[in-house]
């Protein structure tokens, strides 16, 4: 299995095409979404449309398409993400909100080994920030990997049996070259992308995953896109103008 893991899209079309027109000459037998498709960004209705089109093999919903869909409200939303997702509400077509709001809840098994959540799976909305919540996420954990997003940090949690022997391993910041990260088959491993449309770990760049069970390893990726087309888009719809300045510098 060759995936492709996409995740924290967040209504960012041009980041997405970037990715797209990337893999264009790269071979993917699945595709695995890990949710937030829609918040923040400008084109909902086209980043819905462009991803349901791929027909993604796994897809989940993550904390923005809740509450844009209506399933929840906003409380725990700054009020920058609440009037982006009062505003995405609004803009979704018909179509486009069905399918938002009828995204599965993860966690999601993939196969025996994989699984997929949003934030972890235990709760898909809580956030992996570092040793402690990794240690957690992973006791509850169905397989040997597990594919979340949620934090728009690429990186890697490697444990074996004993907790206290957990390795975080991260991608150098503006590499040009994909971190290729091997899996080790005795530990269980959490893996994060990193976001398409929204980065904050400093690097602007759309970021994404590949995962290949063949040679067992994982790829954390970045690619350049037009962020000034995104942030017109973001201006010219009304949104808060922080949600354009900050694709330009990944934070």
């Amino acid at each position: 299995m060759r995936a492709l893991i996409l995740s924290d899209i967040h209504a960012n079309i041009d980041a997405l095409d970037a990715v797209l027109v990337e893999m264009t000459s790269d071979a993917y037998d699945r595709l695995l979404v890990l949710g937030d498709l829609v918040g923040y960004g400008a084109s909902p209705n086209e980043v819905v449309n462009r991803v349901y089109a791929l027909s993604p093999d796994t897809i989940i919903r993550g904390n923005h398409d809740k509450v844009a869909a209506g399933i929840e409200e906003p409380e725990h939303f700054n009020p920058v993400a609440a009037e982006a997702a009062r505003w995405t509400f609004e803009t979704l077509s018909d179509s486009n909100l069905k399918r938002v709001t009828e995204l599965p809840v993860g966690p999601v098994r993939v196969t025996d080994e994989i699984e997929v959540c949003h934030g972890t799976p235990y709760d898909e909305d809580v956030y992996v920030f570092d040793h402690d919540d990794a240690i957690l996420a992973l006791a509850s954990a169905s397989g040997r990997l597990c594919f979340f997003g949620h934090t728009h940090v690429p990186v890697v949690y490697s444990m074996p049996s004993h907790p206290a022997q957990l390795e975080v391993l991260t991608p150098e910041l503006g590499a040009r070259n994909p971190t290729v990260i091997q899996l080790d088959p005795d530990r269980q491993h959490l893996i994060n992308p990193g976001s398409v449309g929204q980065p904050r770990d400093g690097d602007p760049r759309a970021a994404y995953g590949i995962y290949d069970s063949a040679k067992n390893h994982v790829e954390l990726r970045r690619v350049p896109y037009r962020v000034d087309l995104a942030q017109e888009r973001i201006t010219a719809a009304g949104l808060p103008d922080a949600l354009a300045r900050r694709l330009g510098v990944g934070r």
